[in-house]
Parts: C-alpha cells; sequence; structure tokens
C-alpha cells in the first residue's frame, strides 16, 4: 500500500491522452476518407478515358472500311471519330495530375489524326489504309498507359487505406491497453477496496502511484482507509473496554444460575454433574474441567467426570471440594490463569460439593427405604410362613418316627417325600430372607458388592475374585439391588452346583452402558437341558428386563459358566 504522506501531483492527465489518440484515430479517418473520395472521383474520369479511347481502335477500323467500300458514311464517321478524340473526357487529360507520358501521347494522337485528316478528305485515300495499322498501335499504347495509371491510382489508394486502418487500429489497441491498465485496473482496485472497507477490513491494496487522476484518488483514499482504520479501532477499543466486565460478570451470574438450575433436578445422576461441568467450560479462560469424588464413607474407586478436550502437556489446577469439613473431592481445570473467573470457580466447587453431598444423602435415605420395605417383608414371612413351615418339618419328623413301628412302606415314601419337600421349602425361604435381608451400609455400589462377596466367600471354599469401576452416580438404589441380586444367584449356582474351584466377577461401564461378568472353572451344564424346581435363571432374566438389558449365558458340561449381563446406565 502506497505512502499515505506522499503528495502526488497530475502530470500525465488520463483525460489528455484518452482524448489526444481520439483525435489521431478522427484525424487518420478524415484523412483516408479524403484520400479515397479523391481517388474514386478522378477514377471515374479515367474509366470515361479509358473507353473513349478504346473506341477511337474500332472508328480508325470504321473509316478504313469505308474507304475500302467507299461508303457515302466516310464523312459522318471521320467527324465522329474528330470528337471522340477531342472528347470533354480526354481534353481532361490535359492537367499536371496525369503523368506527362500520357499527356505526350494524347498529343502524338492528336497530331497523327491532324496530319492524317487531310488525306481521307483527297483523292489519295489509300495512303490511309497504309497508315492505320500504326495509327491504330499507338491509340493502343495510348489505352494501356491510361489503364496502368488507373491502376496505379487504385493501388496507391489500397497502400494508403491499409497503412491509416493499420495505425487506427495501432491506435484502437494502444487506447485499449492504456485505459484497461490505466483506468480500469485501478478502479476495479478502489471498488474492490471500498468492499473491504465495507467489510471493515481497512488494510486494503490500492493502484501503484500514477502521476494521473487516479493516482490522486488512490493517494486520497488511501489516507481516508488510515484515518477509517484508527478510528474504528479506537472506538472499537472503547467499547470493548467499557463492556468486558459487564460481559464477563453477566456470563459468570449465567453459569452459576445454571449450575443451579441444574442441581434443582428431584435426582441427581452422573449426567447432572457433566451438564455442570459443560455449562461451566462457557466461562472465559476455562478449557477443560474434571470432577473426582471420592466420599469418606465411598470405596477407594474414583469418579471422574470431565468436559472438553483434554491436553495432556497443560497444568491442572485444584480446587477442594468439602462440606463442614468433610473432603468430597476435587475440582481440577485447565486453561488460562491470568483470564478465568476465581471468584466463578469457587462458587462452581461450593454448588458441586452441595450437589455431591445431596446426591450421597439422597442415594443413602433411597437405600435405607428400600431396605426398611425388604426387613419388614422379611420379618412378615419370618414370622409366618417360617413358623408354619418349621412346624411342619417338626411334625413330619415326629410322622416318620411313628411310622417306623408301622410295617407300610408305602406311607414311608410318602412321608419322606413330604420330609424332602418342606426340606426344599425351607431351604429356599432362607435363601429367601437373606436376599430380603441383603442391604447396604452406604450408597456405593463397590463396598455393597464386597460385602455380599464376603458373606458369600465365608459359605464356601471357593477362590472370589472382584474387580469393579461401576460408579455410584450411574445407578439408582432401585436398580444397584437388582444387580447386585443377579450377581448374588449366579455367585450362589457356581458354589451349589458347579462345584467351582475359582470364581470371577467384573463390573463396568462405558459410556452408555454397564455389564458385570460372573465366570466360574465349575463342571458347567448344558443350556438345552430343563432343570425343573429351579427358577433362578428365569428370575435373573427378569431382574434383567427391570434393568432395561439382557443376561447371556454361555455354558457346557466339563467347560465352566459365564454369566453376563448388560444394561443401559441411563
Amino acid at each position: 500500500m502506497m505512502d499515505p504522506n506522499l503528495k502526488i501531483s497530475v502530470k500525465r492527465s488520463v483525460t489528455t491522452t484518452v482524448a489526444r489518440s481520439l483525435i489521431a484515430i478522427l484525424l487518420l479517418a478524415v484523412i483516408i476518407t479524403g484520400f479515397s473520395i479523391i481517388t474514386l472521383a478522378s477514377s471515374l474520369n479515367d474509366a470515361a478515358a479509358i473507353n473513349t479511347s478504346g473506341s477511337l481502335r474500332m472508328q480508325s477500323y470504321r473509316i478504313a472500311y469505308d474507304i475500302s467500300v467507299d461508303s457515302p458514311r466516310l464523312r459522318s464517321h471521320i467527324g465522329a471519330f474528330q470528337d471522340s478524340l477531342l472528347s470533354q473526357e480526354l481534353q481532361l487529360l490535359n492537367n499536371l495530375a496525369v503523368p506527362e507520358e500520357i499527356r505526350q501521347r494524347y498529343e502524338a494522337l492528336i497530331i497523327n489524326w491532324t496530319r492524317l485528316r487531310p488525306e481521307l478528305e483527297g483523292p489519295d485515300r489509300e495512303f490511309y489504309l497504309e497508315q492505320v495499322g500504326r495509327f491504330v498501335n499507338d491509340i493502343d499504347k495510348f489505352v494501356f498507359v491510361l489503364q496502368r495509371h488507373s491502376e496505379n491510382k487504385l493501388q496507391v489508394l489500397a497502400l494508403v487505406g491499409s497503412v491509416g486502418l493499420g495505425l487506427i487500429l495501432a491506435f484502437v489497441l494502444f487506447l485499449i491497453h492504456y485505459t484497461q491498465k490505466r483506468i480500469v485496473n485501478p478502479l476495479n482496485m478502489l471498488v474492490s477496496a471500498s468492499q473491504n472497507i465495507q467489510n471493515k477490513v481497512f488494510d486494503v491494496d490500492l493502484p501503484p502511484i500514477r502521476n494521473n487522476e487516479l493516482g490522486v484518488l488512490s493517494n486520497n483514499f488511501s489516507v481516508m482507509a488510515k484515518e477509517l482504520k484508527e478510528l474504528y479501532y479506537n472506538l472499537e477499543s472503547k467499547i470493548e473496554s467499557k463492556t468486558l466486565k459487564l460481559t464477563k460478570a453477566n456470563r459468570s451470574l449465567n453459569v452459576l444460575y445454571e449450575c443451579s438450575t441444574q442441581l434443582s433436578s428431584s435426582f441427581l445422576t452422573r449426567d447432572t454433574f457433566e451438564n455442570i461441568l459443560s455449562v461451566t467450560l462457557n466461562a472465559d479462560g476455562v478449557n477443560a474441567l474434571r470432577l473426582n469424588v471420592q466420599h469418606s464413607n465411598q470405596s477407594e474407586r474414583q469418579l471422574n467426570a470431565s468436559a472438553a478436550d483434554i491436553d495432556p502437556n497443560a497444568t491442572w489446577y485444584s480446587l477442594p471440594l468439602s462440606v463442614d469439613g468433610d473432603a468430597l473431592g476435587t475440582l481440577e481445570w485447565q486453561g488460562n490463569k491470568h483470564i478465568v473467573d476465581e471468584m466463578l470457580l469457587s462458587n462452581l466447587a461450593f454448588i458441586l460439593s452441595r450437589g455431591i453431598y445431596y446426591s450421597h444423602a439422597q442415594k443413602q435415605a433411597m437405600h435405607l427405604a428400600v431396605m426398611e420395605e425388604r426387613a419388614a417383608l422379611a420379618r412378615e414371612l419370618h414370622d409366618s410362613i417360617a413358623q408354619s413351615l418349621s412346624y411342619l418339618k417338626i411334625q413330619t419328623t415326629l410322622l416318620k418316627r411313628h411310622l417306623k413301628t408301622i410295617d407300610s412302606d408305602d406311607c414311608a415314601v410318602i412321608a419322606d417325600d413330604i420330609s424332602e419337600q418342606l426340606k426344599t421349602a425351607y431351604n429356599q425361604l432362607r435363601e429367601l430372607l437373606n436376599a430380603f435381608r441383603l442391604s447396604l451400609t452406604n450408597s456405593d455400589f463397590g463396598l455393597a458388592l464386597e460385602e455380599m462377596i464376603e458373606a458369600l466367600q465365608g459359605q464356601t471354599p471357593t477362590n472370589i475374585i472382584v474387580d469393579s469401576t461401576l460408579d455410584t452416580l450411574s445407578i439408582d438404589a432401585q436398580r444397584q439391588m437388582h444387580i447386585l441380586q443377579i450377581i448374588r444367584e449366579a455367585c450362589s449356582n457356581a458354589i451349589k452346583h458347579a462345584n467351582a474351584n475359582s470364581l470371577r466377577i467384573q463390573c463396568g461401564q462405558n459410556d452408555e452402558e454397564g455389564y458385570v461378568e460372573i465366570v466360574d472353572d465349575g463342571k458347567g451344564f448344558s443350556l438345552y437341558q430343563d432343570k425343573p424346581d429351579h427358577y433362578g435363571l428365569n428370575i435373573m432374566n427378569e431382574r434383567a428386563l427391570m434393568l432395561g438389558g439382557h443376561v447371556d449365558i454361555v455354558s457346557a458340561p466339563s467347560e465352566g459358566c459365564r454369566v453376563s449381563l448388560t444394561f443401559p446406565l441411563k
């Protein structure tokens, strides 16, 4: 871009150059047209002169014929020849514009005719017959000279016209090139620069420096663009400085309001906290957030909730999460520490602390409600059906003892059958009471699973290995209970029926669903063989349907068994 301080004066005017070129083209056109008109006008008389001189040959032979046949029209033909020779068309040849050779030959024809005419009118006409061939030959030479003179004029006319048209074409091409280079291109650049300024792009591309009108215009335009740029950016910086604090405060308030709105839901889940982190990413200077939750009553596993792409090389800044001195975890963030609103992050940490504490209390209350309901059912079963079954078991034992004194094999068989059925019913009732009494001392799924496995481990020598990464926020109390019951049923089957030496339980989750896998190395069974009076597999399938998932069982004789449960987290 040219220097705006450079002053340019008009030394080579564009309009003057264009006007001169147009005047030159006009003058060339006038000259060519005038020369063509004059040449064509003179060529008209040349044609008449050639025609007349050409007729002199015919008339000469006609006079010779009249002499040979003694025609009475000889005198009239002699007069006609005289008139043609001295006609106006041939008389016009006597001027300086006509070549000297043509004038000389014309004068020679007149002299020869003047010498031959007296002979024609006298008695010695045979002399004309002797001279007519030579006379006609002179006429032919005269006609040939006239014809060559006319052709030369036409050739000169063509040459002058060609040169003139070439010069006009050269001037036109020069004018087009000059106009394109010095007028059209600079104007297009100025139009483009004006459009860029309209789009608030003030670093414009202006035409090169010229000592003409467009150069002055370009220089003034450059000065104007520089002044507009300074005014625009000064005004923009002032507006930004005035609105920056208000915008930042408003954004922080909006973030806090939306976070509070997320926590106002009736049930807090993992999605709730992820939404809070996503909302906080709208704050200035925050590039990534990570929430680490670890309550004192929970297992050692942590819940990691993050938002946005995390830069592994960036520095993590940490804020503690606590309520009444009870540590709940940390809030970690990446970003520009110089522009981030630390007060906003402190308030967010306080909100998240309250949310985590409330979520834990909420889950604990739900667990207690569920366990109270199940404990009530267990008490009712124990005080009603369990007592009746115990009484029947005692009575069956007494009946078998009395039947031994009676010699009746049929009665013994029936008594044994009743005793076996009562024993089975009593065992099933005990298992049901144990299932109802399955409790959670806190809301953490990992601890509940470990407590249940610890109880089972005390009943069997089978080595049970547990690996769980399911987090508490992903599942509610009712769904957690169904998962634990499915695991307990699968483990009980492996312990009682499979004679397994080792049993591995693995629980985990991905973005959308959770999974549980129980694998044993027992004797296995055939999936296609019906097992009467065993309802555990059906109950596991029913609980999986309540979770919105499904159970897959893979087993074969002597190959162990694998029970896989998959269910959606939401």
